[in-house]
């Protein structure tokens, strides 16, 4: 479905957003 694919991309980059903003907090 496209929808799901949309969706599932979304999270995806939801995910990596927040990796990448918790290994700048733990650089700090």
């Amino acid at each position: 479905d496209f929808e799901q694919t949309i969706a599932s991309a979304t999270a995806w980059l939801f995910i990596a957003s927040i990796q990448l903003f918790a290994r700048r907090i733990a650089r700090i």
